[in-house]
């Protein structure tokens, strides 16, 4: 039987360019500054954006995003069912290989590196120290939902009929590794451009979850995995 990542992906042409612009200029430009404004309305005298703002607007972005990937999310669904509990098995043996994997190219980005940590984990380690509860929504259930439905349910999907897994799969990695390193790049921190290895290493795998499973939500519990591992490395 023909898996469902090899066939064309079940999102209509107008819900795929709506949820990569909700995602790539909605969420990172379009609405932070409209959240911005919002505050400012509410009280000039702000200086950053309440928590419960943020928090809707996670909501927010999820509510979308899950709205315009209905179809998929369905096929997904259908899908899951015959799995069971083995795509929780298939999860961990996967976050145990990328784990080693990543020992290793860990290594090389910090000989190459000039910098201990990425600049988008150090804003992430910031935000747990000012506000933990949402940057833990932030990492937990929003990122695994909504970036799995962009990366893998738009990227991977649409190009997995067409070519190989692999090649499918590390183009979609290093658009994941990219969007992570994005704003230093743009602001001249070009140091951080290494830490494309580490980000597409976890992108790869998140590709290599759905093409093992034929369902976006084994990339969704995996994503969970790592970024449950990674903030209870930051808090304890």
């Amino acid at each position: 039987m023909e898996k469902c990542v090899e066939r064309s992906c079940p999102l209509s042409g107008l819900r795929t360019v709506l949820l990569f612009l909700h995602y790539f200029l909605g969420y990172q430009f379009i609405y932070p500054m409209l959240l911005k404004s919002f505050t400012l309305w509410l009280n000039p005298s702000a200086r950053s954006v309440p928590e419960w703002l943020q928090f809707l607007f996670y909501c927010f972005m999820m509510a979308v995003a899950a709205w315009l990937a209905m179809p998929l999310l369905k096929e997904s669904t259908e899908r899951m069912k015959s799995y069971g509990w083995k795509l929780i098995k298939l999860c961990l043996l996967l976050f145990a290989a990328y784990y080693v994997c990543s020992l290793a190219v860990n290594i090389i980005v910090l000989l190459l590196s000039e910098s201990e940590t990425s600049a988008n984990q150090m804003e992430i380690i910031e935000a747990i120290n000012v506000s933990p509860y949402l940057t833990m929504f932030s990492t937990l259930i929003y990122a695994p939902i909504v970036e799995e439905l962009v990366f893998r349910g738009v990227f991977y999907r649409a190009l997995r009929p067409h070519f190989h897994w692999l090649l499918s799969a590390l183009i979609s990695a290093f658009l994941f590794g990219f969007i992570h390193v994005m704003f230093s790049l743009l602001t001249g921190n070009f140091n951080d451009l290494i830490y494309l290895l580490s980000y597409g290493l976890i992108g790869f795998f998140l590709a290599l979850a759905y093409e093992k499973s034929d369902t976006i939500f084994a990339g969704m519990l995996l994503h969970f995995f790592n970024n449950a591992f990674a903030f209870l490395i930051v808090v304890l």
